[in-house]
């Protein structure tokens, strides 16, 4: 049975935040029934992580691991800690993060909420700020589409 580490802040919960991401939430249903899920959090202890998923309703991880320091080098130091668990995957939201892990041997799936993701992490990012008037143009655009998409009419 595969082996999972789910990073809360950025795939679960809404970093900074009490709210969740639908995807994480659906991740984490189908992980917990389906692997040896493992939860992974650099913010909250155990006790407020344990609360949060209680509220709604999220059981069926089989540990919690904190990361005491931030970062890369927390993230790797807690890992390296469990690596004779045989961890099958990590899901993981900082894409910078996740370059370190898969350098040091993880398999690491990058999971962002567009919503969320810092700009450079974005693959389309060329450094460059868009100009107010294409951000504008784009939004219309994309409201246009979903006003004339047939799957909206049913």
């Amino acid at each position: 049975m595969l082996a999972t580490v789910m990073v809360v802040e950025g795939v679960l919960r809404v970093p900074d935040g009490e709210g969740h991401f639908d995807t994480g939430w659906s991740l984490y249903q189908a992980l917990a029934k389906n692997s040896r899920l493992y939860l992974l959090s650099a913010t909250w202890t155990e006790e407020q992580c344990s609360l949060w998923l209680a509220k709604r309703q999220l059981r069926g991880h089989i540990n919690y691991l904190h990361q005491p320091l931030p970062g890369t080098a927390g993230r790797l130091e807690v890992l390296d800690r469990i690596r004779s668990w045989h961890i099958g995957l990590v899901l993981e939201p900082n894409p910078s993060i996740a370059a370190a892990l898969l350098r040091s041997g993880w398999n690491t799936a990058v999971i962002t909420h567009s919503a969320y993701t810092q700009p450079q992490w974005r693959p389309d990012y060329d450094g460059t700020p868009r100009r107010w008037d294409e951000l504008t143009e784009a939004v219309e655009h994309q409201t246009a589409l979903r006003l004339i998409d047939p799957r909206a009419q049913e």
